[in-house]
Parts: structure tokens; C-alpha cells; sequence
């Protein structure tokens, strides 16, 4: 009997989540969903025997544990597990405050680590899977009112390019996902234009192809990124005063 793909993900109930699922499901694999809402969830699955409906808070490590521990039940230890939970808060410098960098750490970073490490040594055991982080273009380098934001996803595209070295030689694969814009709840509330800008579906597109050929990374779409990536190589000054003018940062108080 062929094998079906089987694949967990979280903040799978709206933008890229949700994309990525009716993707996933379209070509034939079964999915595990998981969210806050259970009632987003019993929604997108609309009693699809494809998707599985598993609900957690994913800044609560004991709940994930909880809501692995469904999925393996369900659909046995996951071919693909995709941390794709994630939070964003615009934070000018006089709106700046520990509770809410603590948020988006919990959610974006500590969030994303719980998720991959509860299939983790099940993973190592069986000698196969694929564990994947959507991160974002903003953890290359610094942009205004990111700081909080680009800080999460810089640290989580740290820890997946790191635990790559550490588990390839058991067979699995490790994939950092970093998208520049897409259109969903979380970018609409951005107070800035978003150059290139690319629907949830289209973004599911390039994550599933990228996904299928296991890329160490996969950044889109590829003209903004590698435009990214290269602003990296400039020296830090000239990239700051660039990107200063380019946002219009420099003539903003927050």
C-alpha cells in the first residue's frame, strides 16, 4: 500500500496556515491541525477525514505535549511537522514594553522550539522526518518597528540552521521558511506599504514545492529575498541609512 504523507501544523486555522493545509490536503496528504480555536478548527476541517483537528496553545509546553500526543494517535509519529505559529505586534520606540516582546518570543520563538522538539525523539528513533519553522525576511536584518518581531524570528532561524547539524546524521531534514509579505490578518494590520506583497495561496506554493524537494531554506518571493539577502553584504551604516529612506523611518517619532 502507498504511504500517505502525514503532516502536523500549527496556526493552521488563517493565512499561511490555512493555505498550506488545503494545499497539503488537495495533493493527497492527511494533515493534523492545530490551533487555539476549536471552533476554527472543526471549521477547516468540515469533516474532512484529511485533517485532523487538534487544538493546543502552543506557549504552553505541556499542552503541546498533550496535542502530539493526539496527532500521534491519529496519524502515527508525523512524515513533516511545520511550526507555523506566529504573532506580530508593530511597536514604534514610546510603545516599547516587556510584556509585549515576551508575547512575541513566547509564541514566535518558544512557541515554534516546543512544537518541533514534542516529535523530536520519536523522530531520532525512527531514523526519518522533517521538521520545519516559518520564520520571515525581517530576521536577516534589523527594520523599524520589528524590533521584538525580527528578534523571534531571527533566534528561531538560528535554532533551525543549528539543529540541522545536530540531527541530519539521524536522517531528518530541517527547513527554515521565510516569506517576505503575504496578505493575511497579521500583515493587515501593517501601517506601512509592502512591497511585492503575494497572497497566502501563492505562498503555500512555494513552501509545499520547497517542502517536496526538502530545501535547507526557502525564501520568497524570490526577487524581494534575494534582494534581502543582498543587503546583508552591505556595510551596517549604509544598509541603516538606506533602509531609512526607503521606509521613510527617518522622518517618524513613535
Amino acid at each position: 500500500m502507498e504511504h500517505v504523507e502525514t503532516i502536523w501544523i500549527t496556526g493552521a486555522t488563517s493565512g499561511i496556515g490555512q493555505a498550506l493545509v488545503e494545499r497539503f490536503v488537495a495533493d493527497g496528504k492527511r494533515v493534523a491541525v492545530t490551533a487555539r480555536s476549536r471552533e476554527k478548527l472543526e471549521k477547516l476541517a468540515n469533516g474532512r477525514n484529511a485533517v485532523i483537528p487538534v487544538q493546543a496553545d502552543v506557549t504552553d509546553e505541556e499542552d503541546v505535549k498533550r496535542a502530539y500526543a493526539e496527532v500521534r494517535d491519529a496519524l502515527g509519529v508525523p512524515d513533516l511537522v511545520i511550526a507555523n505559529a506566529g504573532t506580530h505586534i508593530n511597536m514604534a520606540a514610546s510603545e516599547l514594553d516587556a510584556k509585549n516582546c515576551r508575547k512575541l518570543m513566547e509564541v514566535n520563538l518558544f512557541g515554534a522550539i516546543t512544537t518541533l522538539l514534542a516529535p523530536l525523539p520519536d523522530m531520532l528513533a525512527r531514523g526519518t522526518g522533517h521538521l520545519a519553522g516559518v520564520g520571515s525576511l525581517s530576521s536577516y536584518r534589523g527594520l523599524p518597528l520589528a524590533a521584538a518581531y525580527g528578534a523571534t524570528k531571527a533566534g528561531l532561524n538560528n535554532f533551525l540552521q543549528s539543529l540541522r547539524f545536530d540531527v541530519e546524521t539521524y536522517g531528518l531534514s530541517v527547513t527554515a521558511i521565510n516569506p517576505g509579505f503575504v496578505k493575511t490578518p497579521l500583515t493587515d494590520r501593517n501601517p506601512y506599504p509592502m512591497p511585492m506583497i503575494i497572497s497566502a495561496e501563492r505562498a503555500a506554493g512555494y513552501i509545499a514545492d520547497g517542502l517536496a524537494r526538502r530545501k535547507m531554506e526557502i525564501h520568497f518571493p524570490p526577487l524581494f529575498s534575494w534582494s534581502c539577502k543582498l543587503l546583508r553584504i552591505l556595510p551596517y551604516p549604509v544598509y541603516h541609512a538606506l533602509v531609512r529612506r526607503i521606509t521613510g523611518s527617518r522622518n517618524r517619532r513613535g
